[in-house]
């Protein structure tokens, strides 16, 4: 059976990110309910973020193994890099992530070696022949969909439609493997209005709330900040539609500590 669809439509990434761990908790795994998460009202292109919900957050993150909200927001876009040198165009900052930045990450841990999401939105991999060789080669969607945006309007802005950017890849990624930590992420799209807001869109076939969806949400808002910047725009909103969400690899105490914590505080708003 399927039960209705849940909609999270909030003012504060960390609440989001609560309510949504409670949603999930309190569904039956049996469901098939999907979850939408909507994040708006940012200030100055940057979400909303409540301390005491990320902190513990942070600690049952440090003390299941897993990793922190910055790590799992850094693979999607990152911020800190990229302000760090001073905020560059996606031209210089795509040569930087993949010559510098990109090697450095698949040698400090194994697991970025299939990539990370924001490669794949700098660098998706052309289609190979038979023989494996490149018969295309690699995409810079950010660096299209930027180049598609008109700078002094002298021509109409790009149908939204446009503003596409793919993580998954059925070349690579269709292998048959039973578990899979990347990517979850399939797609992300760009929205914009007429009264210079941005909105991300993005699409998760399974989300793991605990252990992955806050830093996926703060990655998401850190790429929507970073698009508007390019356009000229101001980033207002995220939306994250999560067709299966998992509740994550954590134990029942420590899940039972951190449920109360964020009950307590939902609780006094």
């Amino acid at each position: 059976m399927s039960s209705t669809p849940n909609l999270i439509n909030e003012t504060n990434l960390s609440r989001s990110w609560a309510r949504a761990l409670l949603t999930v908790l309190d569904n039956s795994r049996s469901d098939l309910a999907p979850l939408t998460v909507s994040i708006a009202d940012f200030d100055d292109g940057l979400p909303v973020e409540d301390a005491r919900i990320r902190s513990a957050l942070e600690k049952s993150l440090a003390r299941s193994g897993k990793f922190s909200c910055d790590v799992s927001a850094m693979v999607i876009f990152p911020f800190k890099a990229w302000t760090r040198r001073g905020r560059p165009d996606i031209t210089t900052f795509s040569e930087f992530y993949l010559n510098k930045y990109l090697p450095r990450l698949r040698a400090l841990d194994c697991r970025n070696r299939r990539g990370t999401y924001f490669e794949r939105m700098i660098s998706f991999q052309g289609v190979r022949g038979k023989n494996g060789k490149l018969l295309s080669e690699p995409k810079n969607q950010l660096q299209h969909i930027i180049g598609l945006w008109p700078k002094d309007g002298s021509r109409p802005r790009p149908r939204q439609s446009a503003l596409q950017v793919a993580c998954f890849d059925p070349v690579r990624d269709h292998n048959g493997s039973s578990l899979s930590g990347f990517p979850c992420l399939q797609q992300v799209s760009f929205t914009y209005d007429n009264s210079g807001g941005l909105a991300v869109n993005a699409y998760y076939p399974t989300q793991y709330i605990f252990d992955r969806a806050y830093g996926n949400y703060l990655g998401l808002c850190h790429l929507g900040y970073f698009m508007a910047s390019q356009f000229g725009l101001a980033m207002v909103r995220l939306n994250c539609f999560i067709g299966r969400p998992e509740r994550g690899d954590i134990t029942k105490s420590a899940l039972a500590e951190l449920r109360s914590m964020i009950s307590d505080v939902l609780g006094s708003h």
